[in-house]
């Protein structure tokens, strides 16, 4: 149940002759499923050396050699348990001879090799990470034999290996050999000589491994001869111990045990394990003072049987760090059922001594003193009930006067004061002040069940008070200056350069914290005022009535952020802003930068209620695909200056005072569908104009609005106002009386996306309307003429009949101009749309080429249904004008004809 190719395959008599080589070259594995394209194995090459007969034979293939050349095996067990390496199909059991049928391969192979191998191992499930690189194994015996002498190499350049956050090895190197006797009939294996260097900690092991039914049957001893004090430091990662090479170390290392009985699932053998350390030193060689008197004594044993029978005893932990001495002891009973805890743990640090005896970093300074005494004795039971007498937590932890400073921090972090006591039921943070450049931070609360916790992976509870007259985050992070060139609003848009990584919202945690802020500074952005709740509980954070004075206006915010899902974690929130800055707002919220940007060129201020919930990406940022929800926003007056969609219209309808507006209050009602902002109809008002809007705005900020606009005729632009006079004059010379109408209705069409809007208008309609009314009080006026003279009746009539004729011509031309002009720049956009989908598709290869084909196919038959439309109108139009002028020529000719016969 597996995508399995290779690039090549090669059969060679030559290469090991007289046996038959066998090579494959770039072998993978990649998944399917909930793997998909998920590597599991990739393999430079295998070479496998075949029996020359078996191979002329053909019943059972012997193989000799095996040889696995730069393998990286990446294996991946889900938090469901699902592992990607299960993809065997399930075997067909209706053919009971298939059991019994030989393989077609037999082993009789004097070598396996793996050269230069890479191993990653990621367990969700369990929570445990391995990565190997480095890899090299030699393994060579006769393993067709019933009993044989094996003999392995095995050795890793890097070994990281972790839990939980914690690397417990990080880059370690490790180097095994051993010889093993093996009675493979009887599956009893014999260590002799076995020696295991994990960086510079030597290991033997002697005893034997056998096989009974299930069960592993282990009889071994192992110990750590001649090694020293550093051999056991070589395992502290380098993180936390610098420049290994150089350090003095000085002191008695020794470590055994004994493991025997049986393994299983269910069942551990007897184990006694034992460590100490014995007038142990370190120290760094450019350093005034030590890190001496280091005792460790350590045992962990079982009687065999259950796991939770298994007793662990640090019972000394001793060392002085320059001349602060720490001391501890642990003992736990019944780690698995009911953990029965007896620890001490006391110390007291001078933290201006700490770069005495340890290596600070250059511009790392470290002041102030720690101080801790804390005694913990009992079952952890005692506290699951409540019954708080049986169990004595009892100590206190205290920071005095800290003052911390380095490269990472523009000023010093300081603590003044802060102290933590122990009881049973909970940890009290008594107080905690702190001081960072100008910023200040005082807290206090509780963390219930931190036994629990600790112990036994229960829940952590809690409550935080948290308070502050200024602080700046930015100053804190580190960042007010290094983004001091880069605009904020961009910057938070397109997360260049992120690292950003999900992040978990535990589920063993219920914490509250209240916070107020007089001012709190965070990426630029100065908030007064600030309060409100922010509550961990069930894999979800949640925010309850954050408020803030910002940007002139009031924000209030409450919302969730859950990772339940981790792979799509998902936030709900409702944004509430009353009488905030406009401009502000677009450089301050991405949503409002996403759908309203013309916030960017608008003046005044805005309140706005937004209610949305939207998955979020790896760079925990919103995927507007999914982003649905609703809200409304209302404005004071506002003046909109340089916007290019009014721009656009402004010069389509040669209306210049829509390039710089000032609009009375605007309520604008919309909803969030799949990534579009959809507006109801909202009404704006400019001077003497008005205009009712709706449309939607697009996550790829693709527009598409519609604008039903009355407009003043006096305040048309020349051109429009030129045509209408003309036809004011016509009448004129007519003898009409004719009186243009005070306003005009226009519609606009807005497309395009938000940076290059598309406009068009029907102001050409409109003005025809105008001219159809002209005609008609003309030939009203005309008719009561005749009446009068019948004569000139006869001339005007013949004239007024020609010019009807030419106007409606004029007219219908220009119908079927405006129709040639719409098909031109119908047909330009197709091309030009048709030019873009093919121009990307051949980035894309073939496939795309022919499926962009096939849309440029559709494309342009919806243009050309839009072109015959088009032209089937404006001809329809300008033949029922012609008819009509026609008609009310002959009209006009007609009565004429009567009233002068009549005189």
């Amino acid at each position: 149940n597996a995508k399995i190719d290779f690039e090549d395959i090669d059969l060679s008599l030559f290469r090991s002759f007289p046996n038959f080589s066998l090579g494959i070259d770039g072998l993978s594995v990649i998944g399917k499923g909930d793997f998909e394209n998920d590597t599991l194995v990739l393999i430079e090459n295998i070479s496998i050396t075949l029996d020359l007969f078996s191979v002329f034979k053909g019943d059972a293939y012997e193989v000799r050699k095996l040889a696995v050349n730069s393998p990286d095996i990446k294996i991946r067990i889900l938090e469901s348990g699902q592992t990607n390496y299960d993809i065997s199909l399930p075997a067909e059991t209706n053919d009971e001879s298939s059991a019994e049928e030989e393989s077609p391969f037999n082993l009789m192979l004097a070598s396996v090799k793996i050269n230069n191998g890479n191993l990653t191992y990621l367990d969700e499930e369990s929570d445990v990470q391995t990565f190997i690189t480095g890899l090299n194994s030699r393994l060579s015996g006769d393993l067709s034999a019933d009993a044989t002498i094996l003999r392995t190499n095995t050795s890793i350049e890097s070994l990281t290996i972790g839990s939980e956050g914690i690397n417990y090895l990080t880059n370690s190197k490790l180097r095994y050999q051993a010889t093993i006797e093996a009675d493979i009939k009887n599956e009893i294996y014999t260590l002799g000589k076995n020696e295991l260097v994990l960086n510079d900690l030597f290991l033997t092991f002697n005893g034997s491994v056998s096989f009974v039914q299930e069960d592993i049957n282990l009889v071994l001893t192992f110990d750590a001869p001649n090694n020293e004090f550093k051999s056991l430091l070589s395992l502290v990662p380098a993180v936390y111990l610098r420049d290994f090479n150089g350090l003095e170390a000085e002191g008695i290392f020794s470590m055994g045990g004994t493991v025997k009985g049986i393994y299983n699932e269910e069942k551990l053998p007897a184990f006694d394990i034992n460590m100490s350390v014995k007038n142990g030193y370190f120290k760094y060689p450019d350093l005034p003072k030590s890190v001496d008197n280091i005792t460790i004594e350590t045992k962990v044993s079982n009687p065999g049987g259950d796991a939770d029978a298994t007793l662990i005893n640090i019972s000394q932990f001793d060392m002085s760090m320059g001349e602060n001495p720490v001391s501890a002891s642990l003992k736990m009973k019944t780690p698995i059922s009911d953990p029965d805890i007896n620890g001490k743990f006391k110390g007291e640090i001078d933290l201006s001594s700490v770069k005495d005896f340890y290596p600070l970093e250059e511009n790392e300074n470290l002041f102030g003193a720690l101080v801790f005494d804390v005694t913990l004795n009992g079952k952890l039971s005692s506290i699951e009930k409540e019954q708080y007498d049986k169990f004595i937590a009892v100590g206190t932890m205290l920071v005095k006067n800290l003052s911390y400073s380095s490269s990472s921090f523009h000023q010093a972090f300081t603590i003044p004061h802060a102290q933590l006591n122990f009881s049973p039921q909970y940890i009290d943070l008594v107080s905690f002040k702190m001081k960072n450049g100008s910023s200040d931070l005082q807290a206090n609360g509780k963390l219930e069940n931190y036994l629990s916790y600790v112990f036994a992976d229960g829940k952590l509870k809690g409550k935080m008070n948290t308070e502050s007259k200024y602080f700046n985050l930015d100053e804190l992070m580190g960042t007010s200056e290094d983004n001091a060139e880069e605009p904020q609003g961009e910057k938070q848009e397109e997360g260049e350069g992120s690292s950003t990584s999900v992040l978990q919202i535990p589920n063993n945690i219920d914490f509250t914290l209240s916070s107020r802020f007089d001012q709190l500074i965070y990426d630029k952005l100065e908030m007064k005022n600030v309060s409100g709740k922010v509550i961990i509980r069930d894999e979800t954070l949640s925010l309850k009535n954050l408020k803030s004075n910002i940007i002139d206006g009031l924000m209030t915010v409450n919302g969730t952020y859950t990772t339940k899902d981790l792979d799509q974690p998902k936030v709900n929130f409702n944004l509430d802003l009353k009488g905030v800055d406009i401009p502000s707002s677009y450089d301050n919220f991405a949503i409002i930068r996403k759908y309203i940007p013309f916030t960017k060129k608008t003046k005044g201020k805005l309140s706005a209620d937004f209610t949305f919930n939207t998955n979020l990406d790896n760079e925990m940022m919103p995927v507007y695909e999914s982003l649905n929800g609703k809200g409304q926003i209302s404005t004071t007056e506002i003046t909109i200056d340089g916007l290019n969609t009014l721009v656009k219209i402004a010069d389509a309808l040669y209306f210049d005072d829509l390039k710089k507006m000032k609009l009375n209050k605007v309520f604008v009602a919309f909803q969030f569908i799949n990534g579009k902002m959809v507006t109801k109809p909202f009404n704006l008002k400019y001077k003497n104009s008005t205009a009712e809007v709706e449309g939607w705005t697009g996550l790829d900020q693709s527009i598409g609005y519609v604008m039903a606009m009355e407009i003043p005729t006096s305040e048309l632009g020349s051109e429009a106002n030129n045509l209408l006079d003309g036809l004011v004059k016509e009448a004129e010379k007519l003898g009409v009386d004719y009186e243009l109408p005070k306003t005009i209705k226009v519609g606009v069409s807005i497309g395009g996306t938000l940076s290059n809007p598309k406009i068009s208008t029907d102001l050409k309609q409109s003005s025809s309307d105008l001219v159809k009314k002209a005609k008609e009080a003309i030939v009203e006026e005309v008719s009561k003429e005749l009446q009068q003279q019948a004569k000139k009746i006869l001339d005007d009539a013949d004239k007024a009949s020609k010019k009807i004729m030419a106007e409606a011509n004029k007219q219908a031309n220009a119908l079927r101009k405006s129709a040639d002009d719409g098909i031109a720049e119908l047909n330009k956009e197709t091309d030009k749309q048709a030019a873009a989908l093919m121009e990307e598709a051949k980035k894309q290869g073939l496939l795309a080429e022919l499926a962009a084909q096939e849309v440029i196919k559709k494309l342009r038959s919806e243009s050309d249904k839009q072109i015959n439309g088009l032209r089937t109108e404006a001809d329809k139009k300008a033949d029922d004008l012609l008819k009509e002028a026609q008609k009310q020529s002959d009209k006009i000719q007609k009565e004429a004809q009567i009233q002068s016969d009549a005189l």
